[in-house]
This record gives structure tokens, sequence and C-alpha cells, in this order.
């Protein structure tokens, strides 16, 4: 039962319609009143005083108020013991009229008229309730970035409170309806067409990143080294669209795969061509570099009576050994080669060395005095072979038959004896000659 329940209950029963009087009324509860004094005579001595200027108390007003007491006694020694106490004003029920927020006694704690109704407060009816830690209400509409969350507490009060962790989109601030607004992004184009500009997001720094050399420019133009360039050869960027096959600087090396024309040093195995027959010319496809390696060590036709080499005009050759020139080799030749019976001369060097030599088939007289063969040894058999060996015996008439020395045995070489002629049927001092 509402406290206006039980005074109008009060009046009709003791017909003490001012005991619920006034109009001081500040909260449902307060200390308890001190009770009315005992009535005499048929009035209450003074009525029960609520204490706290009404605030309800708990006691249950002077006991001595009761049945025989004047009923002024009666009526205010029971209001001691209600919410309001003797003069304390009635509290509200009907909140029409009234503004939001004033107090009225309904259904549970905390009751106030929000719209005319007296309803139980909370977060979420559009009152701010300070004394239930409201600091705003929105009526709940689900957007906590309006300047009131759905928790009626405050979008943000400091610009900390904004902080999205992002330094590049600018420092965010609270402003007085407590509304984060954003900041000013970072600004990091440095006006370069050939860097890629971006904020760290650690620190809020910026970074240039370079583009890569070609990257398009605009007006025909390029990027080269972080700058917007017109290509020309020698710049150290390939431009096929000026027929550039490679740009390395024009460094002043046109062996390294790049002229400073800006062509290949070579495309293909005749590009390398030296001009000279005693190498092998590659080009190597990749690096569009040339090899030429010396082939001389190949020039080897297996005879040991020829000396190899490489005529870089005309390319490998093979040169008969023959320092005498008696068309003999001190070596023994190739079998089946183009020197097969020229070998094997005995003396290729020296005096008269050209008087010795396999190929010599006359006999002579005279020693060939090269030093170190064996006397009158011209044929280089290793030894002096005698042309005449015949020893006279008799002739047979008309006919060179018989002819023979006329000794016990033939002269030794470059010896002189007598030759009996039988052709000529005489004698003659002849010389033997060996070879």
């Amino acid at each position: 039962m509402t406290r206006t329940t039980l005074c109008s209950f009060a009046a009709l029963v003791f017909l003490l319609p001012t005991a619920c009087g006034g109009n001081d009324f500040t909260a449902p509860k307060g200390n308890a009143g001190t009770g009315g004094t005992a009535g005499s005579g048929g009035t209450g001595a003074s009525g029960g005083t609520g204490a706290s200027a009404g605030n309800a108390g708990n006691a249950t007003g002077g006991g001595a108020g009761t049945s025989n007491a004047g009923a002024g006694g009666a009526a205010t020694g029971g209001s001691g013991g209600m919410a309001t106490g003797g003069a304390g004003g009635a509290p509200l029920v009907d909140c029409m009229g009234q503004a939001d927020g004033t107090p009225c006694e309904g259904d549970g704690d905390n009751t106030l008229c929000i719209e005319e109704a007296c309803v139980q407060s909370e977060c979420g009816d559009s009152y701010v309730d300070d004394t239930a830690g409201e600091t705003c209400d929105d009526g709940k509409n689900g957007d906590d970035a309006d300047g009131c969350t759905d928790e009626c507490k405050a979008t943000c009060t400091l610009d900390t409170d904004c902080d999205d962790g992002n330094p590049c989109n600018g420092k965010e601030t609270c402003n007085s309806e407590h509304v984060c607004e954003v900041g000013s992004a970072v600004n990091c184009d440095d006006s370069n067409p050939c860097t890629a500009d971006s904020c760290v997001m650690g620190d809020g720094s910026c970074t240039h990143q370079a583009l890569d050399d070609g990257t398009s420019c605009g007006s025909g133009k390029l990027c080269l080294s972080s700058a917007c360039k017109t290509s020309i050869c020698g710049d150290s960027w390939v431009d096929a669209s000026k027929g550039e096959e490679c740009d390395d600087g024009k460094d002043g090396d046109n062996t390294d795969g790049c002229k400073d024309d800006c062509k290949f040093t070579c495309k293909t195995n005749a590009d390398c061509n030296d001009s000279n027959a005693c190498t092998s010319d590659v080009c190597n496809t990749s690096t569009h570099t040339c090899t030429n390696t010396d082939i001389s060590a190949g020039c080897n036709d297996g005879d040991d009576c020829t000396a190899d080499s490489c005529d870089p005009g005309s390319g490998c050759k093979a040169t008969f050994i023959d320092a005498d020139g008696d068309g003999y080799s001190p070596n023994v030749c190739k079998a089946g080669g183009p020197y097969a019976t020229k070998g094997g001369d005995c003396r290729d060097t020296g005096t008269n060395a050209a008087a010795v030599n396999p190929g010599v088939t006359g006999y002579f007289t005279a020693d060939h005095g090269v030093a170190g063969l064996t006397a009158y040894d011209y044929n280089c058999s290793n030894k002096a072979e005698l042309q005449f060996t015949a020893i006279f015996d008799k002739c047979q008439a008309g006919s060179p038959i018989g002819s023979g020395w006329k000794t016990t045995f033939p002269p030794a070489c470059g010896q002189t004896a007598t030759w009996r002629n039988c052709f000529l049927n005489s004698d003659v001092q002849q010389t033997q000659a060996c070879h």
C-alpha cells in the first residue's frame, strides 16, 4: 500500500484531512520520527515531527497517541511513523505535468517521473540519472559513436579516448559533444612520380620507395634511378623502343657483352670471329660475350718427322724436320704418312751433314768428313760399303768380265791399287770408293 493510500485512509477514518498535508516533501525516507506526544483533552500536543524534514523514519510514532487520545494526537502521532513525518510533503504518484526526474513513489526503488509516468529509472529511458552513474542517455540508439554509448556513458571525455592506434590517419580529438573527430591524415607525397610514398603505421613517419627503372612517369619519360628522365643510350636502362639491345652505361668495354652503341657484343659465333685460324670462336648467347680459345695444341699429325704448329692465317701445319735440307729427317717417320720413307738421317746438322742420308746411292773415294760417323758411311748404314770387291783372276776376251783388283784383298776405302780392266785388257791405278 502506497503512502498516498495510507493518508487517504487515515483522513477517512479519523477525519484529519491535513495529516498528510504540506508542500515540503524531499525524499521518500528519513530518520525516525519522534512521534507525537499524548493527546490530552482531544488534541495532540504537537504532531510528531519527522526527522530531517520529513525523511522516512522507522519508528511507529508515539505510542501514547492511541485510541483514547484526541484526534489530533492520533493523527500526527501516526504520521510520525510514516514516510514523511509530521509536516513533510506527500510523495507524488501522479506524474502528470511533472518534469522528468521528479521523484515519485511507484513500484520498486528509485522511481522517477519519466514522460509523465512513475517508473523505475534505467539506462535507455532517455533520462540521465546521474545517481545511477549515467553521464548521458540517448535511449540506447545502437550508435556508440554519437557521443553516448548504449551503456549511458559518454563516447569520449579525453582525446586519448578517440585514439585508433593509427598515427597515419591523423590525431583524433574529443569535441564538446563527446564525439570523436578524425584528424588530418599524414601527407607523405614527395611530388616525385618515381617513388611510392607511404606512411609507417608504427610511428607515422613517411617512406619513399623508388619505383622500378623503366616505369613510365608520363610524357614519354621513364623512371631511372628514382628520377623521371628521357631514356638515352648510356643511361643503364635498355630502351627497346629505341632499338637498344643492352645498356651498360657506355663503360668503354665492347667485349663485356654490351657495346657502347647499346648492341650486344655477339649473338652468333660468327660475331666472335677474331680472324685467327688458331682459335675457336664461340658466342655465349646468354651473356653475349665471346670466347676465343687457342686450339694450337690440337695441331698434331702424329708424325715425328714433322714439327706441328698453327698459322693464324692458315691454321694447323706440319713442317718436315730436315735441318740440313737433304730431304731426310733424323726421326722415324709415320708409317703411311707423307714422309714414311724420309726418316733415319744419321746426321742432320753439322759440317757436310747434307752429304749423309739414307738416300745416298753413290760411292765416294773421299770420306764424308762428318765427325762421329763411320768413315765413308754416306748412306747411314752404320758401315762403309766397298764399291769394288772383285779380285782379278782372268779376263774373258772382249768382255769386262773378269776385271778386278790385282791384290789378294780389295783395298780399303780411299786406298789406291792396281785394277785389271778386262774390257781394255790393261791395268789401271784405281782408288777404292765406298758409301
